[in-house]
């Protein structure tokens, strides 16, 4: 008989990744298939909802063919606030809408204002740019008639549950990204709903992370290699899911994830009061915990841009290899990551990216290494915020794209000046929705149970104290570089303790 498996979709930004765990946590097969949404000059995101479908189904597909596995159950990690509006054939009536536009601005603006002065005797929802119910109303005053016909919003996990199961089913996690749910809350806000001009029937049920929503239906089963008796189990964001995957089913661990964006997730059974601008925190899909978030918005995105835009034709093990003969401050070059705004430690939604202290002597390989430089101090400072604000910070574990170059976690390590964990399986989002459907299978009794069973470590990258002495230096001459170029912006990219400092440029030589 075929080798039972749980299959775990990560549903990201750029791909979609399936993933296949046997009951140990060992990874039997696993497969890629990328995607790239489209950016408008005025920053709309967007990407056919049916190409996302696809390349998880191929994705799913060609783990499944790989090792021959029975799947038991699945479950998949997908990222909030992405949606897609469908008519009352299911249709799609515009592409996917990713959640980093933040085209709705405006309607975000008077979603929040009328929820704070509608006298709401419970919690209100979390009300933002990225969120999807701006944007749905963004749609609705841009394309009226379209919108008119819209019978269901629904987010990526939402889609994927009602194509599979029949039932359009969130997590509490996600549903909060909608700006129609608070946390903790028995089910969507009303007044939110009303506001915002949905009706509940609408959006996609709310039910707890790990709870079986239904078996695949026969024709999805048939197109994705599975069977009938195929459990779907509710997921929740890939943030979360990663964390699961790396072991984080405590506090005091701290999982660093390197896709697109830089984000850093712990665990504490109360966050701190009031929450900064910088960290954001709700409840984790362990409930008795509540997660603290920090990110950076773009991270590998800037590697992936680097590799295209200058150093095509090479690869990142080939960029890597050359980073690592230049020494630590990569020859004076520095460089800016936050190509589209920064949110952690202070958001700054204005300030871009850039190389600074070029010379005629620099070279792409001192422009690489910087990069990743850069990319290892924005991890600094979030998990100096995290300190910050009472979080303990006595493990760290490194998981996606990043966690596969030596470098970078060296040098990460370096300049935090704390042990880095790679674990066996640095595609954690997988593995952790794969734990979400063994849970949701019963063959475990919890996720903290299977979290500490299916997690791995594989290496531990410590420090050098030599290299972390320089980096300090380096470090604070990046940070000022920083300071100089928000302050042409007129704002201001200080964390908490350094809300008095406004220091002259350090000139640094080579």
């Amino acid at each position: 008989m075929p080798q039972e498996a749980y299959l775990g979709l990560d549903v990201g930004g750029t791909g979609a990744k399936a993933g296949l765990v046997d009951g140990q946590g060992r990874l039997l097969a696993m497969a890629h298939r990328p995607y790239h949404p489209h950016l408008s000059a005025d920053g709309h995101a967007e990407i056919a909802i049916d190409t996302v479908y696809a390349a998880a189904r191929e994705a799913a597909g060609a783990a499944i063919r790989e090792c021959g596995a029975h799947v038991r159950a699945l479950s998949i990690a997908s990222q909030g606030q992405t949606f897609v509006s469908l008519d009352d054939q299911d249709a799609p009536l515009h592409p996917a809408i990713v959640w980093y536009d933040a085209r709705a601005a405006e309607q975000s603006r008077r979603l929040a204002d009328a929820l704070a002065t509608a006298g709401l005797g419970e919690a209100a929802p979390v009300v933002n740019p990225m969120a999807t119910a701006p944007k749905v109303m963004w749609l609705r005053e841009h394309f009226p008639a379209l919108m008119a016909r819209a019978r269901r919003f629904l987010l990526l996990p939402d889609y994927f549950a009602y194509r599979l199961t029949g039932r359009a089913v969130t997590d509490p996690c996600t549903a909060a990204s909608t700006g129609l749910y608070a946390e903790d809350a028995p089910d969507y806000c009303a007044a939110a709903l009303a506001l915002a001009g949905i009706d509940k029937a609408q959006v996609a049920e709310i039910q707890s992370c790990g709870r079986p929503m239904g078996k695949v239906l026969k024709k999805s089963a048939d197109e994705w290699g599975l069977d009938a008796e195929t459990l779907v189990v509710t997921g929740t964001n890939d943030q979360y899911a990663g964390a699961l995957g790396a072991g984080n089913c405590r506090p005091g661990i701290v999982s660093v994830t390197t896709g697109t964006c830089l984000a850093l997730v712990t665990l504490a059974e109360h966050l701190p009061q009031p929450m900064p601008a910088g960290l954001l925190g709700g409840r984790f899909p362990i409930t008795r915990y509540q997660f603290a978030l920090a990110y950076s918005k773009t991270a590998g995105v800037v590697l992936e841009w680097f590799n295209r835009e200058l150093a095509a034709g090479l690869s990142l093990a080939e960029l890597d290899a050359m980073a690592a003969r230049v020494p630590v401050g990569s020859h004076g070059v520095v460089m800016l990551p936050h190509f589209d705004g920064r949110f952690s430690p202070v958001p700054d939604p204005d300030v871009r990216g850039g190389f600074l202290n070029l010379a005629l002597h620099s070279t792409r390989a001192d422009m690489y290494r910087a990069t990743l430089e850069a990319l290892g101090y924005t991890l600094c400072e979030c998990m100096a915020l995290l300190r910050e604000c009472g979080l303990p910070t006595a493990a760290v574990r490194a998981i996606g794209g990043c966690a596969k170059s030596d470098i970078w976690l060296q040098l990460s390590a370096d300049i935090v000046g704390m042990p880095i964990e790679r674990p066996e399986i640095t595609e954690a989002a997988t593995l952790g929705a794969a734990m979400i459907a063994a849970v949701g299978a019963e063959d475990f009794l919890s996720l903290e149970e299977c979290s500490a069973a299916f997690y791995k470590r594989q290496k531990v990258f410590v420090p050098d104290p030599e290299h972390h002495a320089l980096y300090a230096e380096h470090h604070a001459f990046y940070a000022e570089q920083l300071r100089r170029v928000a302050g042409n912006f007129g704002i201001s990219t200080m964390g908490p303790k350094d809300q008095s400092k406004n220091g002259e440029v350090i000139k640094k030589g080579h």
